[in-house]
């Protein structure tokens, strides 16, 4: 607990809350001001206190605009401006909300609107380092880097500069480059802003690997590493997929690591390309690369999971078969984890185009991301826990948390403000799409994909014996979506629509119905439509245990379905829904609900499920269902 918060149990709350309504800004510093005082200790700490974080206190809207309703949300913030002219720091927070959220959706001039709003509010958020980045991406998005580059060398001289700061200043480079015609010329000055990087972390410097080709991620070396003594095996599991371009980059990277004693366990999951003649050479190059096929394509974790159970190292990395890897990154982490009895880590990750410039996530405002490819863990621990979830994304998330809950680890994220990967950008790529993007982290496929493994994992640690480990059936149900399953769901009977995290509803009436249901041979689907005022909230145990076990199919947007009865619990969703929605087809709708649905909602209902509202009370919809269960045919005597 804070010493603000210590403090607060000597005054008794009626006085509390008289002296904060009358002087509720020499409060807040206040209480700013005695939580500041352990971090006199921790100079750095103190550091980064003291710079202004627009990230720090954000709008109340924020979260909502990445939980399903961005528009709504970005509407509403634009309306406040003018209500939050007088409350500098609320204005400053409305405004940084409003330019990630432009930035997301490719809108810069809204961006850049919205950085001058928030830094003429609070000119010291001028100093920090988010601002800065979004600032200089703005204006190289809007082909303006004469002032992209004035802006980071006053940047320069107020703020302690760090990775992001070199990284902008050679897409500057870049930048002035291309405008002049010369890109070539301004090679050697994005090189030496990399090394900046590497060299303040005491790592080797980079240096071209052709002198005559242009810079690029596939055009890197390490001249000079610095050679280290390879004790533990490391065996790294490259799974490859129609990247006959792009594996020999990462192939070379891993080879030139300086920890010598690796096995470098390379799968062709089924490439249409040359990927496997690929592998194949280089396995005849080098003794290390151990060439592994699969006969049908099973994505990229179950490629993972073969290179797995051929593995015969002290510990397992992984590396993906587009990513340059430092060739001193394998031998930092090993060295950790030798010295260690959880032997765990993970590196820092930053991602690039082919010609090597460094992109921005606009909803973080960054450009340095935990690389969870990159975790690192004694292979043992991995083998007992049955390797990753054979899903099509998002199980290097779930692997990493089930490994720390089961063995109660602390995340060990070395040198966290140096990029030892350079990850391939590329906006096509499945990340990227929008059903099953990083997008849907907080709405949609992933965040359902989340929630169902963090109830797994708790459910299972609760038990006196927890089993964690992951097998051929499914420990855990996933959204189709998850697991690669594109084609229309047609096997749903009847789907349930409702905002399923509604803390004000038990929910045990409605899974008690659902388990009627399902004995009697219909099978049900669930479609949660968050509302706006708990957009951020996750669905209720009693739902969540129900999807479970299997009572109910979670169907996400990004996903088609028909049914023959769609059931909406509330007709006030109607009126103010999340996007994107999964697109349902239903031969008929039943509205539960004690007053007719306006002409508005009706209209809603037909877009949304393709039929008219059928209003039903309890008891109605209870009848409506039991038409639907399947007549057992009938027994004669033979």
């Amino acid at each position: 607990m804070s010493i603000a918060q210590n403090l607060k149990r000597i005054l008794p709350t009626e006085a509390r809350t008289l002296i904060k309504r009358r002087f509720p800004e020499p409060v807040r510093k206040l209480a700013i001001g005695l939580d500041s005082i352990p971090l006199v200790l921790n100079g750095q700490a103190w550091d980064r206190f003291q710079q202004p974080n627009p990230n720090r206190e954000p709008h109340p809207l924020f979260s909502k605009i990445w939980s399903g309703f961005g528009e709504r949300a970005a509407r509403e913030l634009e309306l406040s401006k003018p209500l939050a002219q007088r409350e500098r720091t609320t204005l400053a927070a409305t405004a940084w909300s409003l330019a990630k959220w432009y930035a997301f959706n490719g809108n810069y001039g809204a961006t850049l609107e919205n950085l001058v709003l928030m830094t003429t509010a609070f000119p010291r958020m001028r100093r920090n380092v988010y601002t800065q980045l979004m600032m200089v991406e703005c204006l190289l998005r809007l082909d303006r880097p004469d002032e992209a580059q004035a802006w980071l060398q006053w940047a320069s001289k107020h703020t302690r500069m760090r990775a992001e700061f070199y990284f902008s200043a050679a897409n500057i480079c870049h930048a002035l480059a291309g405008r002049a015609g010369s890109v070539r010329l301004a090679d050697a000055e994005r090189l030496a802003w990399l090394n900046k990087v590497y060299e303040e972390s005491g790592f080797s410097k980079v240096s071209l690997l052709n002198d005559d080709a242009p810079l690029s991620i596939e055009n890197l070396t390490v001249a000079h590493p610095r050679p280290t003594e390879a004790s533990a095996k490391l065996s790294v599991l490259v799974p490859a997929y129609n990247c006959a371009d792009t594996l020999p980059i990462a192939l070379n990277s891993v080879l030139n690591q300086t920890w010598r004693n690796l096995e470098v366990l390379v799968v062709d999951d089924k490439s249409p390309d040359g990927t496997w003649q690929v592998i194949q050479h280089f396995a005849g190059r080098d003794s290390r690369v151990i060439p592994l096929r699969h006969e049908q394509n099973g994505g990229a974790y179950a490629a993972r999971n073969t290179a797995l159970a051929h593995a015969t190292g002290d510990f397992v990395t992984v590396h993906d078969a587009d990513d340059w890897s430092h060739p001193e990154k394998f031998a930092a982490q090993m060295l950790h984890a030798t010295s260690r009895p959880d032997g765990i880590s993970t590196t820092i990750g930053v991602r690039v185009a082919n010609d090597l410039r460094f992109d921005v996530k606009a909803n973080m405002a960054g450009m340095l991301m935990e690389n969870t490819s990159s975790l690192l863990v004694r292979r043992q621990t991995l083998a007992d826990l049955g390797g990753w979830d054979v899903t099509r994304l998002g199980a290097d998330s779930e692997l990493y948390e089930r490994i720390r809950a089961r063995h109660n680890l602390v995340p060990n994220k070395l040198f966290p403000a140096t990029p030892l990967t350079l990850i391939l950008f590329s906006g096509s790529s499945l990340t990227q799409t929008k059903a099953a993007g990083i997008a849907t982290v907080n709405y949609g496929a992933r965040r359902q994909y989340k929630e169902a493994y963090r109830f797994w994992h708790a459910t299972e640690m609760a038990k006196p014996e927890p089993d964690l480990r992951m097998t051929p059936d499914r420990r855990f149900p996933a959204p189709r979506i998850i697991l690669g399953h594109r084609e229309p769901i047609q096997d749903i009977d009847v789907i349930v629509v409702g905002n399923f995290a509604d803390a004000s509803r038990s929910f045990e009436q409605d899974v008690g119905r659902w388990q009627t249901l399902t004995e009697a041979g219909l099978k049900l689907g669930l479609v949660h439509w968050p509302s706006f005022r708990r957009a951020e909230s996750n669905i209720m145990p009693p739902v969540r245990a129900a999807l479970a076990a299997a009572l109910v199919v979670n169907i996400v947007p990004g996903e088609n379905a028909s049914c023959k009865a769609a059931i909406l619990l509330d007709a006030a969703l109607l009126d103010d829904p999340p996007s994107p929605l999964p697109v349902i087809a239903a031969e008929r709708l039943y509205v539960v609900s004690d007053n007719t649905p306006s002409t508005l909602q009706a209209e809603a209902a037909a877009q949304y499920f393709g039929c008219a509202p059928l209003l039903v009370d309890e008891a109605g919809l209870i009848r409506a269902l039991n038409s639907l269960k399947p007549v057992a045919p009938e027994v004669t005597d033979s």
